[in-house]
């Protein structure tokens, strides 16, 4: 947690870059970057019944969020570099969609807990996660409010 109190030099940088990177992210988004909105969602499953157990989220903290920002523009960069010095030699690499046999895990496990996931399209899957967390949530709510 940032302690607003402290001012040494390496945390007024550090706050600094974390503001940059608020605005890089920002144009990004501006400029049609999508994004999955939700935490990454973690499911805790039984290894020897596989059946699902619990769902949580990641914690996503200002601070990896401000080392992606940065990761993100170093590795523009890079691309941008290559493609004007080899033009005619220049890759792009790109994440392979992923196959129905790799989503059948975790589409089984949502089903086996009450929940459809749309993997017709990434921005689909997100949204999907979101409200699987959303209904979770929902639900964890009422369970403690009923103890």
């Amino acid at each position: 947690m940032d302690d607003s109190r402290l001012m040494d030099r390496l945390t007024r940088d550090l706050r600094h870059m974390n503001a940059l990177a608020k605005i890089m992210r920002q144009r990004r988004i501006d400029r049609g970057a999508i994004t999955l909105a939700s935490a990454e969602v973690k499911f805790e499953i039984d290894t020897e019944t596989h059946d699902p157990l619990d769902i949580g989220m990641y914690q996503i903290r200002e601070a990896n969020q401000m080392v992606e920002e940065f990761m993100l523009a170093a590795n523009v960069s890079v691309a941008e570099k290559i493609l004007k010095h080899f033009p005619l030699c220049s890759l792009l690499r790109r994440h392979p969609s992923p196959t129905k046999e790799m989503l059948e895990p975790l589409l089984q496990t949502a089903a086996a807990v009450g929940l459809f996931l749309d993997v017709t399209s990434s921005k689909a899957l997100a949204d999907s996660l979101d409200r699987a967390v959303v209904s979770f949530s929902i639900m964890n709510m009422l369970t403690l409010s009923r103890t």
